[in-house]
């Protein structure tokens, strides 16, 4: 009778089982795909250094920033301008001035500025 019992109840697992991993398996997967499946951007923020009264010493702050090889753009320095001038609030003779900046290197050779302040 014991034997008889455990066997049913074996056969009743056995069903469940091929009912939910073969029977209902696409529609199981695409609920269980829904529950975990998500995109998630978070940015972080640096924490604030303080000192041991709890006064802010230093802090973050968030900036624009903009690179681009001088090289790369400089014949092409008002279309990008015109573009990228909005974005950073400047006007657009600046940044050209900024983009097309020249200096002379160590061999006496005229080169473009790489960094823009």
């Amino acid at each position: 009778m014991l034997a008889l019992l455990l066997g049913a109840a074996f056969v009743g697992l056995g069903y469940r089982l091929v009912d939910l991993q073969v029977l209902r398996h696409e529609r199981l997967s695409a609920i269980a795909e829904r529950n975990t499946a998500f995109e998630a951007s978070l940015e972080p923020r640096r924490g604030e250094i303080l000192d041991c009264r709890g006064n802010v010493l230093a802090t973050s702050s968030f900036v624009k920033t903009v690179c681009a090889s001088p090289k790369v753009i400089a014949a092409r320095a008002p279309e990008f301008a015109k573009v990228v001038a909005p974005f950073l609030q400047m006007d657009e003779g600046k940044l050209i001035e900024l983009m097309t900046k020249t200096r002379v290197n160590t061999n006496g050779e005229t080169e473009l500025m790489v960094g823009w302040s």
